[in-house]
């Protein structure tokens, strides 16, 4: 059983005698998220706490650019990401910040003591507009591209 399969079937005792017997904590699968990743996504709490102690990185990012903070708050798992929060980039605590401001007050994450240079909005846009499409099912930016020329073609028509 590979380190994916026991975080997708939630086996924590797998999991911890993988890391234990050496097993690479930051592999890769086909759409480029780690164990943590999905783990993070799924809010798996116990098996984010166990790859963190075991090495896993909590910076690596998906094909998207989405980091394991980033999709257990877009998911609503505030508990996971207080766990992923003092690993991640300022960036990525205040897109978390936001993701869990909406539609849950649970989990209330401190907030940057410095302020955000302008573009961070942009940043933030960008990430959520990826969220966004990989939950439409486009995997590539050509693959949106293609969608948004279809949308233009069709919205012509009379």
């Amino acid at each position: 059983m590979s380190l994916f399969d026991a975080v997708a079937a939630g086996d924590l005792a797998r999991v911890e005698a993988l890391l234990a017997g050496g097993a690479d904590p930051n592999p890769f699968d086909a759409e480029g998220r780690t164990p943590l990743i999905v783990a993070a996504e799924n809010g798996h709490e116990a098996l984010v706490q166990a790859l963190l102690v075991g090495g896993a990185d909590p910076s690596l990012t998906d094909r998207m650019g989405e980091s394991a903070l980033i999709k257990a708050a877009a998911h609503g798992h505030g508990r996971v990401a207080a766990h992923l929060y003092p690993h991640a980039s300022e960036d990525d605590q205040g897109m978390a910040r936001t993701l869990l401001k909406v539609g849950t007050d649970f989990f209330n994450l401190p907030r940057a003591s410095q302020p955000q240079p302008p573009d961070d909005f942009r940043r933030k846009l960008a990430s959520a507009g990826a969220y966004i499409s990989s939950k439409l099912g486009d995997n590539s930016p050509t693959e949106r591209l293609e969608r948004l020329r279809r949308a233009e073609k069709n919205s012509k028509k009379p």
